[in-house]
């Protein structure tokens, strides 16, 4: 089932890419996140309420450091949705979201660094060195 989401997430981002290029080039960066992140916080609220909130604010206000890692979390998340707008908006989507599939690269070397857990085979190196050889031959086109 990993993998359905996987595809289906790859497949709403390209959507979603595409469709902020255009949303872009008529209101601010700023303002298009405030409203995804608004809608989102109200639906998945709901939804965690109804699921788990309570025993995840249990989990948070009794373990120290898994609040602060959340709480780490929340900001990167925030400020990598505005990187992305806004790269979004300086160049175009395609660019935009090609150059940023370098991000397995970053999950390993922070997997590694922070938790040292390393998820790396064979396979995994050989597709890292296609999507880096990727984005090296967009950024010199």
């Amino acid at each position: 089932m990993w993998f359905a989401y996987a595809l289906l997430a790859a497949v709403l981002w390209g959507l979603n890419y595409s469709l902020a290029e255009k949303i872009l080039q008529s209101i601010s960066p700023i303002t298009l996140l405030a409203l995804e992140m608004l809608a989102g916080a109200i639906l998945f609220f709901i939804i965690s309420y109804c699921m788990n909130l309570r025993a995840d604010w249990v989990t948070l206000t009794t373990r120290p450091s898994v609040l602060w890692m959340t709480i780490l979390e929340i900001i990167v998340v925030l400020t990598a949705s505005f990187f992305i707008v806004a790269s979004i908006q300086g160049k175009n989507a395609t660019v935009a979201g090609i150059i940023e599939l370098i991000y397995p690269l970053f999950t390993i070397l922070f997997t590694w660094v922070l938790f040292r857990e390393n998820h790396v085979n064979l396979p995994v190196m050989i597709g890292g060195g296609f999507i880096l050889l990727g984005v090296l031959i967009i950024s010199y086109a």
